[in-house]
């Protein structure tokens, strides 16, 4: 990143006053904190260090906070997902600030979970998963932000791409543009209850897999196009993409 020019400020979400020297001089920030191993608890990162750097934005008196959310996370099953409920918490507390016009985006299924799912020569993906999905690139989602802050555009948008297809559709179109196969396995959603009940990671992976099995994770690419102006990338678009930046380093 320095070396493109950006300036990198280190700070701490959970910590308050580490975050003043990060906003200091913006015009806008672009939240795009993620919990997960090694990174604290939903509540700990995305509701709390979200929190946080509004209070931050608040105190510095900067204008524009865009968030990038979830699709679907203010759905009732999607409450017994973590990483889900607190986005879902934040969102209300962003959309009610009065001292910035705010933005949340909420991003359909990422491309980059195909890369995330998959081990060696196989793939893993929980449950049956038979529901399609709306895929988007985190590169497609990044355009639409960028366009928040141009535009002024504030409020909830869904952000979805055209392609809608299961997981196993989409590693089928993944391994087309591969020119290999790559062989989705999908072990049953019962077998990481009794690990979750040990480990919060597999049950927060096992919730938020019984989740997209019970209800999918679709959405209506129109906005995307039509109020951000961004044309995403479909998925054969993505993979030749990630297969050049592979080649190159």
């Amino acid at each position: 990143m320095r070396s493109s020019g950006v300036e990198v400020v280190v700070g701490d979400v959970t910590q308050l006053d580490s975050l003043a020297p990060a906003v200091e001089g913006c015009s806008g920030v672009h939240s795009t904190l993620a919990a997960g191993p090694g990174r604290g608890s939903a509540a700990e990162v995305e509701y709390r260090g979200n929190r946080n750097l509004l209070s931050a934005v608040e105190e510095a008196g900067v204008s524009r906070f865009v968030y990038s959310s979830a699709l679907f996370v203010d759905h009732p099953l999607a409450q017994r997902v973590g990483v889900f409920r607190e986005k879902w918490c934040f969102e209300e507390v962003l959309l009610r600030a009065r001292s910035v016009s705010a933005t949340a985006l909420r991003p359909a299924m990422f491309m980059e979970t195909l890369l995330l799912a998959k081990g060696g020569p196989f793939a893993f993906v929980a449950g049956r998963q038979k529901h399609p999905a709306s895929w988007i690139s985190a590169s497609d989602v990044a355009l639409a932000a960028v366009q928040a802050f141009l535009e002024d555009i504030t409020g909830r948008y869904d952000l979805a791409g055209p392609d809608l297809e299961s997981f196993d559709g989409a590693y089928a179109r993944l391994a087309r543009t591969q020119g290999r196969k790559i062989p989705v396995l999908h072990p049953p959603l019962a077998l990481m209850r009794f690990p979750g009940l040990l480990l919060s990671e597999v049950r927060e992976l096992a919730n938020m897999f019984a989740f997209f099995d019970a209800v999918g994770y679709a959405a209506d690419p129109a906005p995307l196009r039509e109020r951000f102006g961004v044309r995403a990338q479909i998925l054969e678009e993505w993979a030749g993409g990630v297969s050049g930046n592979a080649a190159v380093g």
